[in-house]
């Protein structure tokens, strides 16, 4: 059947959401707090009238938009019967049918990942799962009432629909953003065990970092609290830390800083971690624009900021990526080299010294051999062996402590299992 409505994804980190557009209607799912001003520019930009968000399942690695963009557009938040959300207007069993437009969505419970969890099917074939069905891999079934039994029967029930099916995940850490049916049916291994006792064992036995503050942030989202402050786009914030009582507070790292920091009069560093130690020095007669690398962080520390009876509180909008991209005064001192960096800059070294040496001695074409058979291994095997011997160099074990928590995927990832 032809496609008579749009698909447009959002991505922040490695979150995705989605934006269903037919006939000047427009229905948003999974929205991340990041994310608000490009979801209005989304729906300004192409004269669409929002009628309704669903949560697919209680997020616990990010702050959801939802409740805030139920307030601001006055349309129901729709989440499953199962959900503690008390910000839901309304309920989903399996069966039930959202519209946008003329485009009937189907809601297909998916338990598992967490017991709230719902999967939506469009008639014309697009699948929006949540944490349930990743991209080769699925959600992990350890908090929020997971369970691998549920979760193998909802990927039975997933994987009985049409192979040509677009597979569209709430999160991915390889840079896929569609798969379809039939390649999950061929590639992913969690679909591929046919044994129940099998799978579920697999599951139990993983240990997996949890996601960094995921009770504050399972709190917010159920309770609707991130509704409580703005945010705002990073020219305005520029604009506003003119003011005598402006404060921007960055919440990043201390090797993020040194990479890139923001010029501006007054600037006040606290890296998230330490914040809650260090509210009793901050005056509460200020304004904050709080700012991370993406705006996720910087919501946390604002919610920390408003419990704590701070009035005048604001995230920036994408973080320092937004304001880079915007072209606003900046720093970039010399400092600490990502991990990332360190391995790209020593691996083509490594390669054209080997290339070079080998036009006298053909052995030493080994080099780039052993580095091109070792960055294949990585990309494969989502390890790399020289990442984690330079983990072990002084300068990285300083840069690298104080990281954050897991996340949702079952493999590994932020979120899956």
């Amino acid at each position: 059947m032809r496609k008579k409505y749009n698909v447009n994804s959002f991505i922040a980190g490695n979150c995705y959401s989605y934006l269903i557009s037919e006939n000047g209607q427009a229905l948003i799912i999974d929205p991340r707090i990041s994310l608000v001003e490009k979801y209005s520019q989304k729906l300004v930009s192409n004269g669409l009238s929002l009628v309704g968000i669903v949560d697919t399942h209680t997020h616990a690695d990010h702050i959801s938009s939802a409740a805030l963009l139920k307030k601001k557009y006055d349309v129901p938040l729709y989440m499953s019967e199962r959900s503690d959300s008390t910000v839901a207007t309304s309920r989903l069993k399996d069966g039930d049918v959202v519209k946008v437009g003329d485009t009937e969505i189907t809601t297909v419970y998916t338990p598992g990942h967490t017991d709230d969890s719902v999967s939506l099917l469009t008639m014309q074939g697009d699948l929006f799962t949540g944490d349930v069905l990743l991209i080769k891999s699925v959600g992990r079934t350890d908090f929020q009432n997971g369970s691998p039994e549920d979760m193998f029967d909802s990927l039975g029930k997933l994987a009985s629909l049409p192979n040509e099916t677009v597979v569209r995940p709430a999160h991915d850490y390889h840079g896929k953003k569609t798969s379809t049916i039939a390649e999950e049916k061929l590639n992913n291994p969690f679909v591929l065990e046919k044994n129940k006792t099998k799978f579920c064992d697999n599951a139990r036995s993983k240990k997996l970092s949890k996601p960094a503050n995921m009770d504050t942030i399972i709190s917010a989202n159920q309770k609707g609290t991130a509704e409580g402050f703005s945010t705002v786009p990073a020219k305005e914030a520029f604009e506003k830390l003119s003011g005598p009582n402006s404060i921007l507070l960055d919440v990043r790292t201390t090797e993020e800083l040194n990479e890139m920091s923001v010029k501006v009069n007054d600037v006040k560093h606290i890296p998230l971690q330490s914040l809650a130690s260090s509210i009793g020095s901050m005056s509460g007669q200020k304004s904050y624009y709080v700012l991370c690398r993406t705006g996720y962080r910087a919501t946390m520390a604002a919610m920390s900021l408003m419990q704590n009876g701070f009035a005048n509180v604001a995230v920036i909008e994408g973080g320092i990526n937004a304001w880079d991209k915007a072209k606003l005064p900046i720093n970039k001192p010399a400092g600490a080299i990502s991990l990332e960096r360190q391995v790209r800059i020593i691996a083509g070294c490594l390669i054209v010294i080997g290339s070079l040496l080998s036009l006298v001695n053909m052995w030493f074409i080994i080099v780039p051999l052993w580095v091109g058979g070792g960055l294949i291994f990585a990309g494969v095997s989502n390890n790399c062996m020289m990442a984690l011997l330079l983990m072990k160099l002084p300068y990285n074990k300083k840069s690298l402590s104080g990281g954050g928590g897991g996340g949702c995927s079952m493999d590994g990832g932020s979120c899956s299992m």
